[in-house]
């Protein structure tokens, strides 16, 4: 009779939770001010992409970008940002456009000026690149 009662029990609660539509929670989110690019801001450049091959998996590479701020003056030491999913990172259409809000935090000072070097996971060559919406999914680094 219990075993009955938890199966009915189970179906119960599936089908209830089956009825729950999910809320789409892209039409709350909205991008911070720092993530466009304002008039008037010095806009960096990215440059790229380069590919660097491993020296810890054999024949796998990484994809990689490099945001130089306007305000670099090699000269001068500049800090240093290493973003891991880079292609994620410094889309300008993606969610977080990164060299945005690097152009916009150095050109307010809240940032030092600031090298950004975008990288992605390891990759054979014959795999694909990652999307810019995509986040992990490399078979040499685990996706949460």
């Amino acid at each position: 009779m219990t075993r009955g009662l938890s199966s009915i029990l189970a179906l119960l609660t599936t089908a209830a939770f089956a009825q729950i539509e999910t809320p789409n929670t892209d039409i709350y989110y909205k991008l911070a001010p720092d993530a466009l690019a304002p008039d008037g801001v010095p806009k960096g450049e990215v440059r790229g992409p380069f590919t660097l091959p491993s020296q810890a998996y054999p024949d796998t590479q990484h994809t990689y970008w490099i945001y130089v701020p306007a305000q670099y003056d090699p000269a001068a030491p500049a800090s240093l940002m290493i973003y891991n999913d880079g292609q994620a990172f410094m889309a300008p259409e993606g969610d977080i456009r990164a060299p945005f809000v690097m152009d916009n935090l150095i050109y307010r000072r809240e940032i030092p000026v600031m090298i950004g070097v975008f990288i992605n996971p390891g990759r054979h060559p014959d795999q694909p690149e990652p999307h810019p919406g995509q986040l992990g999914g490399s078979r040499h680094k685990p996706a949460y």
